[in-house]
């Protein structure tokens, strides 16, 4: 009996000492995005107002929290970085209408011949719609422009966690980059009025 204790014993003993030894593998962290090595875009307010519309969705097929930056988080960076206070009156108001990721899951071939090829296996979606506005003291609107961009990206099945958080990432670089490209231009096309040249 005593011989059998002290087996069990030995036993839970060498469980634990594994068990402690194991560690969780730590999710890669990623440079903060900024966009601070672009421009200001001086305009005529007072003050600057970011809104956000979209609910956080965590549902299928949406996967904006598994991201490690949101096209919701990134946008506001973008308005921190660029848009400058330059007047005394008026407020530019940033409205986020839709940012969001979705994860759509591609047909594969589940038969024998199908196990042995890398498929495509999912295909990531990012966009971001957003409107800027101006706004007088009793808040009129004085002038909006919209700019909405969109990025797809497909993986294989074969692609691991580490590499695919990867590929969102960079996802979001390349959005943020449409993004500001098309709200610059809308800018400077409709904000003669309220930029500070």
């Amino acid at each position: 009996m005593d011989k059998l204790f002290k087996y069990y014993f030995f036993v839970l003993f060498l469980l634990f000492s594994l068990t402690s030894c194991q560690t969780v593998p730590k999710l890669e962290q990623f440079p903060t995005m900024t966009f601070t090595h672009l421009k200001k875009i001086p305009l005529l307010v007072r003050d600057i107002k970011i809104i956000e519309l979209q609910k956080k969705q965590i549902n299928t097929p949406y996967i904006t929290h598994l991201f490690p930056i949101s096209p919701a988080d990134a946008t506001k960076q973008w308005a921190k970085d660029r848009l400058q206070i330059g007047g005394r009156k008026n407020t530019a108001r940033l409205i986020i209408k839709t940012a969001a990721a979705k994860q759509i899951q591609l047909q594969i071939d589940k038969t024998f011949v199908g196990s042995f090829k890398n498929q495509q296996s999912d295909r990531y979606e990012t966009e971001i719609f957003a409107k800027l506005e101006i706004l007088s003291e009793k808040k009129v609107i004085k002038a909006a422009v919209e700019a909405k961009a969109q990025h797809f990206k497909t993986v294989s099945e074969a692609t691991s966690l580490s590499d695919r958080r990867k590929i969102w990432y960079n996802m979001i670089e390349v959005l943020m980059n449409e993004f500001n490209k098309e709200i610059e231009k809308n800018i400077n096309n409709s904000f003669q009025k309220y930029l500070i040249k």
